[in-house]
C-alpha cells in the first residue's frame, strides 16, 4: 500500500511541492479509453454470443455499426454534459437513423424507387421493435438477415453500448451496474438461440464440454474481473492523487508484500470463479439439450382446418380442372429431363379416415411435423439447382416446391405477402403458403441437389414398429400371405408390382360427361370407382385382390385382375403393405417433370415442358430404410388389362343407387366427406366489400398509437407526478404549509428550468438571487405566512398561489418552446434535496466558512415562531 512520507523539516505542509512529476487524472483520456475498451471487448463477447442465431456477414455490419454508434454517442454526452433524458432522444433518433439499413437491409433493395422502401423499411423498424422477439424464437436457424429479425439485436447492442459507456465515463459510484448491464445483452445469445449445445472438444487429452458456451462465459467472467479490478485501481488511485494534491504529501510506492498479498487475493477469486463457471457449464453440458426460449414457444400451425390434398386428388381430374394450366416449372430439372418430382404434401401420418402431414396423436405442436418460419437463405452448395415456379390457375396453401430447401426468392406483387406466409418443415422438404397462392404469383427456389435414388428392393428394415396394427385391414394382411413372398425389401418390391398390376385405373364413380382422361388413356374400357382412403376403403381393395385370386387358378397378373381406383387409393394401399412390413413409409403428392417423355401421350404423371395441368397430378410413396434413405415407388394402376367380363357380370354391384320417392325432397349434406364421394359442386361466391385495406390501415395505425404510448409513457409519468406534487401542496392541511408549499413550487419551477437550488439561502436572498418580477414579494409573503405571529387565511392562500401561478408562467415564458418541453418533463426538482446535501459540503476556505456560517445565523435570527414542518429549506 502506498504511504504519506513526511514533510520536509522547517516547511509548511500547504507549501510542501512534490519531488516528483504529478501523475496524470484518473478520469483523464487514458482511463476513459481503459474503460471504453473494457467495455467494447465485453460487447464483443456478446455479439459472438448471439452469432449462431445469424451466421451471416450482414449481422457483423450490425452489430458493428450499433457498437460504434453507441460509443459516439456516449462521447458526445460526456464532451457536451448532455442530460439522461436528451441521451435517450439521441439513441431514439439514432435508432430510427440507422435501424433501417443496418437492421432491415432489405428494404434498400427492395422495389424500384427508395423512398417508398425506406418509408416502409422505417415502418417495419417500428413495428419489429416490439413484434420481432417472439418471430426469433420461432424460426429456425440461423436466421440470417430474414426479414426483420435483426432488429432485437440492434436495439441491444446500441442501447447497451452506449448506457454501459455512460455508466463507466460519467455514473460515477454507478459505474458497476454496466456489467450486469452488458451480462444481459450477452445472455441474449444464449436465451434467443438453439437449444442444443455445442459438441465436446478434446485439447491435450482433456474433454471440454460446451467448448463455445464454455469460452463465451469464460471470456464475459474474465473482463468483468477485470475491469471491476481496473475500476477498484483507479478509484484507489484517485484518491490517493486528491489527498496528495490538498496535503503535499508525497505518494510512494507500497511494500513488495502488499502487492503480493492483493495479487493472491485476486488470484484466489477469479480461481473460485473459473471453477464455479466451469463447474455449472459441465453439468449443464451432460443434457445434449437445454432449454430456452424457443423450447416452450411452438411454431405452430393450424394444420387441420386445411383439407389434405390427397383428399382433393379426385377434383383434378374433373372437366373443369383435367386441361386447366396450375403452374409452369423451369430449370434445370425441367431441361435435363432427369424426372424430377415437384412435391406438394407429404403425408406421414394416418388416423384411419385420412392420411395427413401432422402426427394426429402428438398434435399440432409435435416438432417433426410443424411447419415454422425459416430464414429464405439456408446456405447453398455447389451441388444445388435453381428452380422457378409461375404460378397460373393454381390455388392453395400447399406449395409446390423440389427437393431440400438452400434458399428461396419470391417475385411478383404479392412478393411481401408470399413471404410473410411462407412456412417450411425440414424433415419432409414441403413447404405451406398461409397466403394462398394465386395467379401471378412467382418465386424460384435454390435447393439441393436430389441423391441418387434408392431401388425398393434394396431397402433394409428398421428396427421397431412403424405402425399401429390396428389400422391394418385384415384383408391385407390375409392377401399378403397369400403371396408368399419374403418380409424385406425385395418382397416388398414384388408386393407393390402384383398390386398395381392387378389393379386398374378409374378416377370417377361415373362415365364423365365430357371426354378427358378417358379420351387420354386410349382404347380405355371405364369402371367405376369410389374415392376416399380410409380403412373401409382399403380394405374393400383388398378383399376384391383375395375373391379373385381365390376364385380362379391363373396366376398371370393380367388375369387376377380386381381392384379399381387411383393414385389415392393405391398410394395407401402401398403405404400399407410397406407398415405392415416392418418400412416406415409416407405419402407424396405432386407432379413428375420429364421432359423427355412429354412426348408420351398420357403419360401419369409427367407435366410436358414444364407445364404442370390437373391431369399431371400424381401421388407416390416413399419408404425409409434403415440408413435413412428414402425409395420413391411409383403406385399408378395400369389401363391395359381391364376387369375380365365374367367378373362384372357376376360380382355383386358394390355401389347402389338410391331411389328417391315421388315428391320426396333431395336434401344437400351440410359438409363434404374428404374420405368418400364425389366433389360438390362450387357455390358461387358471396360478394362482399373488401375491407382488407381498413383492416391494414387499423393494423398500422394500432401499432404506430402503441409504439408513441410506449415512449412517451414515461413523461407522461412525470408529467402526472408533478401535477400531484402540485394539487397535494395547494390542498395541504394548513394554510400555512399552503404557503410553504406554494414556495417549494416556485423553486421547483425555477429549478426545472435550469437554475441552481440555493438551499443555503433565506427565501429574500433566493428570489433576489433568480430576480423574478414577483419572487421577492413571494418570498415575504411565504416569510410572514410561515413565521407570522398571526396565522394566515385560506384566501391569502388562494391569492398567493395565483401568484405562484403567474412567476411559474413568466418563468416559462422567458424561454424557448423546447426549453419549456425539457422543463416540463426534467426531474432536477425531484432531487434538489440531494443537491442541496452538495452544497453543504464546505470548500477548506477559512472565508467561504465564515460568509456561509453568516448567512445560516442570520437565517435563523430573522426567523420567528414555531418552525413548520413543510416549510421548504426552513423544515
Amino acid at each position: 500500500m502506498s504511504a504519506f512520507e513526511t514533510p520536509v523539516a522547517g516547511r509548511p505542509v500547504t507549501g510542501v511541492v512534490p519531488t516528483v512529476r504529478a501523475r496524470r487524472a484518473p478520469g483523464g483520456r487514458r482511463a476513459r479509453a481503459i474503460n471504453a475498451l473494457f467495455v467494447v471487448a465485453m460487447m464483443l463477447v456478446a455479439v459472438g454470443a448471439a452469432w449462431p442465431i445469424y451466421q451471416d456477414s450482414s449481422y457483423l455490419i450490425m452489430a458493428a455499426g450499433a457498437i460504434a454508434a453507441g460509443l459516439v454517442l456516449a462521447w458526445l454526452g460526456a464532451r457536451r454534459g448532455w442530460s439522461w433524458f436528451t441521451m435517450l432522444l439521441s439513441v431514439l433518433g439514432t435508432y430510427l437513423l440507422l435501424g433501417v439499413p443496418l437492421a432491415v437491409p432489405a428494404a434498400l433493395f427492395s422495389g424500384s424507387t427508395g423512398v417508398p422502401n425506406a418509408l416502409g423499411g422505417l415502418l417495419d423498424l417500428v413495428t419489429a421493435t416490439v413484434f420481432s422477439w417472439k418471430e426469433l424464437v420461432t424460426i429456425q436457424l440461423p436466421v440470417g438477415s430474414y426479414q426483420t429479425l435483426l432488429v432485437p439485436a440492434f436495439l441491444l447492442f446500441l442501447g447497451g453500448s452506449t448506457l454501459a459507456l455512460s455508466l463507466v465515463w460519467r455514473g460515477g459510484r454507478l459505474f458497476a451496474l454496466a456489467v450486469p448491464l452488458i451480462f444481459a445483452v450477452q445472455l441474449f445469445g444464449l436465451l434467443f438461440g438453439s437449444s442444443a449445445v455445442s459438441i465436446p472438444l478434446t485439447v491435450f487429452g482433456v474433454s471440454v464440454p460446451a467448448p463455445r458456451e464454455s469460452l463465451i462465459g469464460l471470456a464475459a467472467l474474465l473482463l468483468a474481473f477485470g475491469f471491476l479490478a481496473w475500476r477498484t485501481h483507479l478509484a484507489r488511485s484517485e484518491a490517493l492523487d486528491l489527498a496528495a494534491r490538498t496535503s503535499g504529501v508525497r505518494r510512494t510506492p507500497g511494500g513488495l508484500g502488499g502487492r503480493l498479498r492483493r495479487a493472491a487475493l485476486a488470484g484466489g477469486v477469479l480461481v473460485l470463479a473459473v471453477g464455479v463457471t466451469l463447474g455449472g457449464l459441465s453439468m449443464a453440458a451432460a443434457t445434449p439439450a437445454r432449454e430456452v426460449l424457443r423450447s416452450s414457444i411452438d411454431p405452430a400451425v393450424e394444420l387441420r382446418e386445411y383439407v389434405s390434398p390427397l383428399s382433393q386428388y379426385r377434383g383434378y381430374f374433373s372437366a373443369e380442372q383435367y386441361d386447366k394450366e396450375l403452374f409452369t416449372v423451369t430449370g434445370a430439372a425441367v431441361e435435363n429431363g432427369t424426372g424430377s418430382r415437384v412435391r406438394l404434401a407429404v403425408l406421414s401420418y394416418y388416423d384411419g379416415e385420412v392420411f395427413r402431414v401432422m402426427n394426429p396423436a402428438a398434435g399440432e405442436r409435435d416438432q417433426a411435423t410443424a411447419f415454422a418460419r425459416v430464414p429464405h437463405a439456408r446456405g447453398a452448395t455447389p451441388n444445388s439447382v435453381s428452380t422457378g415456379f409461375n404460378i397460373a390457375g393454381y390455388t392453395g396453401v400447399w406449395m409446390p416446391g423440389a427437393g431440400a430447401l438452400a434458399s428461396i426468392r419470391f417475385a411478383g406483387d404479392r412478393a411481401g405477402d408470399l413471404s410473410d406466409g411462407f412456412f417450411y418443415n425440414a424433415g419432409t422438404a414441403s413447404a405451406i403458403q398461409l397466403n394462398a397462392l394465386a395467379r401471378g404469383d412467382r418465386y424460384t427456389i435454390i435447393s439441393q441437389q436430389p441423391a441418387d435414388a434408392t431401388a425398393l428392393a434394396g431397402v433394409t428394415r428398421p428396427a421397431g414398429d412403424a405402425i399401429d396394427e390396428t389400422l391394418i385391414p385384415q384383408s391385407l394382411s390375409d392377401w399378403v400371405d397369400a403371396q408368399a413372398v419374403t418380409r424385406d425389401g425385395a418382397g416388398l418390391a414384388e408386393l407393390v408390382t402384383r398390386l398395381r398390376e392387378r389393379g386398374y385405373l378409374s378416377h370417377a364413380l361415373t362415365v364423365p360427361a365430357v371426354d378427358s382422361w378417358t379420351a387420354d388413356l386410349g382404347d380405355y374400357q371405364f369402371s367405376p370407382s369410389r374415392s376416399g382412403h380410409s380403412v373401409a376403403r382399403i380394405d374393400a381393395l383388398f378383399t376384391a385382390l383375395l375373391e379373385k385370386q381365390n376364385s380362379t387358378t391363373a396366376t398371370e397378373n393380367s388375369q387376377l385382375v380386381a381392384a379399381i381406383g387411383d393414385d389415392e387409393q393405391f398410394a395407401v394401399a402401398t403405404a400399407l403393405l410397406a407398415r405392415h412390413l416392418g418400412f416406415e413409409s409416407r405419402v407424396v403428392v405432386g407432379f413428375t417433370l420429364d421432359a423427355a417423355g412429354a412426348a408420351v401421350s398420357g403419360a401419369p404423371g409427367a407435366c410436358p415442358q414444364g407445364v404442370c395441368s390437373g391431369q399431371n397430378l400424381a401421388a407416390w410413396v416413399e419408404v425409409a430404410s434403415a440408413d435413412g434413405n428414402w425409395a420413391t415407388v411409383d403406385v399408378t394402376p395400369q389401363f391395359q388389362n381391364p376387369l375380365s367380363p365374367m367378373d362384372d357380370a357376376t360380382r355383386d354391384p358394390q355401389f347402389n343407387t338410391e331411389v328417391i320417392a315421388e315428391g320426396a325432397t333431395e336434401q344437400r349434406a351440410p359438409e363434404a366427406d374428404p374420405t368418400s364421394g364425389e366433389d360438390q359442386q362450387e357455390q358461387d361466391p358471396v360478394t362482399a366489400p373488401d375491407l382488407a385495406w381498413l383492416f391494414a390501415a387499423l393494423k398500422i395505425a394500432g401499432i404506430s398509437l402503441a409504439t408513441l404510448l410506449a415512449i412517451s409513457t414515461p413523461f407522461l409519468v412525470i408529467l402526472g407526478a408533478k401535477l400531484k406534487r402540485r394539487r397535494d401542496r395547494a390542498r395541504a392541511a394548513t394554510v400555512s404549509a399552503r404557503f410553504a408549499g406554494g414556495w417549494d413550487e416556485y423553486i421547483d419551477a425555477a429549478v426545472d428550468r435550469g437554475l441552481a437550488d440555493q438551499g443555503s439561502m433565506t427565501r429574500v436572498e433566493i428570489a433576489a438571487h433568480y430576480q423574478s418580477v414577483g419572487g421577492a414579494h413571494l418570498a415575504t409573503l411565504a416569510d410572514r405566512a410561515v413565521f407570522g405571529a398571526t396565522p394566515p387565511r385560506a384566501a391569502e392562500s388562494d391569492a398567493f398561489w395565483a401568484l405562484v401561478t403567474a412567476e411559474r408562467a413568466g418563468l416559462a415564458a422567458s424561454g424557448t418552446r423546447r426549453q419549456r418541453l425539457r422543463a416540463a418533463i426534467s426531474l432536477r426538482s425531484f432531487s434538489r434535496l440531494a443537491d442541496a446535501r452538495r452544497l453543504y459540503t464546505f470548500r477548506p476556505s477559512a472565508s467561504r466558512r465564515d460568509v456561509t456560517t453568516e448567512r445560516l445565523n442570520r437565517r435563523d435570527t430573522n426567523r420567528m415562531g414555531e418552525r413548520s414542518p413543510t416549510s421548504g429549506r426552513e423544515s
